[in-house]
């Protein structure tokens, strides 16, 4: 068996689905690994090196280090495209200037393999890598069973929607909607509870009422998962931008593990995997939110079906389905382009 290290960039969501869960997974099938923001002292003898994100200079000084005076397998991993950053994210656009797209660029041609959780990002870094694989986001098995409650009447049901600093710009698109069923007639009362950002954001948005509840951000990512949990409805409304097409869809996989109906708009990674109606809803204009929102919220039986179909599908995203990819691409031979 070998020892492996994910060299992860922050301890935020991006950490937990492109380091400590592969990380967990590969000890299932009995390898040595181990995560972190600062690699081992030993560092040395360590068989494969998992650099998340490698772009600051500092962290780029040492991968072009460990390629010098290693010769430990180097894999670089991305989760988004930061070649192609929407200028309404200012905060990253600054972020990810021609400085730090310049070393992530010239880090993935150090790297034996380049690894990514969607094939139109894959599409984008085959540019400046030869070798580069998909590999999924997942998660653990357990959340499957966790029991729903999608017939109950007289509570309230929630309505949720998650984000962060660098997702808030999608959510007005579903503003409007999110108000009204707030305020929707309903015996129980509806109610809209926002993860990832505060009470002021939330009515610098225009969100706001007694049945508008917003957590703030949730650094941990289990008890991230155990809020989202609560939700009967979840919305994912996001603009058809060139850095959105290449995401992964992580609101399905969340969603779909967890039971829960997902209102997703019409954009690449969710059109892959919603089938309208069937397993989830896409939308395509504005006004369509509030429709599907009142169909859901008036119809339990509908919330169960697409849900739990939802759910079936995702034992394909568990991390034990997934494990075996992430094994491949850290020991596996290094693929060389014809």
């Amino acid at each position: 068996m070998a020892r492996f290290h994910f060299w992860a960039a922050d301890t935020a969501g991006s950490s937990y689905y492109r380091a400590h869960l592969p990380g967990i997974s590969l000890q299932w099938l009995g390898h040595q690994v181990s995560a972190g923001m600062r690699l081992p002292h030993d560092w040395q003898s360590v068989d494969t090196i998992v650099g998340c994100r490698v772009a600051k200079p500092d962290p780029s000084k040492m991968w072009q280090h460990l390629r010098r005076e290693t010769s430990a397998r180097l894999v670089l991993d991305l989760d988004d495209d930061y070649f192609h950053i929407d200028p309404s994210n200012q905060r990253a656009a600054e972020v990810w200037d021609t400085g730090m797209l310049g070393r992530l660029a010239a880090n993935m041609a150090l790297a034996d393999v380049v690894t990514c959780c969607s094939e139109p990002l894959a599409a984008v870094l085959r540019d400046y890598a030869a070798d580069v694989r998909v590999i999924p986001n997942g998660l653990p098995a357990q959340l499957l069973g966790k029991p729903r409650d999608y017939l109950a009447e007289g509570r309230p049901l929630s309505v949720g929607w998650a984000g962060t600093s660098s997702t808030v710009a999608e959510l007005p698109q579903a503003v409007r909607a999110l108000n009204r069923i707030a305020q929707y007639p309903r015996a129980g009362g509806v109610q809209v509870r926002l993860v990832g950002i505060d009470a002021q954001q939330a009515m610098g948005l225009g969100l706001k009422g007694r049945s508008v509840g917003a957590l703030g951000w949730v650094p941990n990512v289990d008890h991230y998962l155990q809020a989202c949990a609560e939700w009967d409805v979840w919305v994912a409304p996001y603009r058809d931008t060139l850095f959105n097409a290449s995401k992964y869809p992580t609101k399905w996989l969340e969603s779909s593990v967890l039971g829960i109906p997902l209102i997703a708009s019409d954009i690449e990674p969710y059109r892959r995997v919603i089938r309208h109606g069937e397993n989830g809803f896409l939308v395509k204009y504005e006004h369509e939110w509030g429709r599907l929102l009142k169909r859901l919220v008036d119809d339990p039986e509908l919330r169960q079906r697409i849900g739990m179909t939802a759910r079936g599908e995702a034992s394909g995203s568990i991390m034990q389905a997934l494990h075996v990819q992430w094994q491949a691409a850290l020991t596996a031979p290094v693929e060389v382009a014809a």
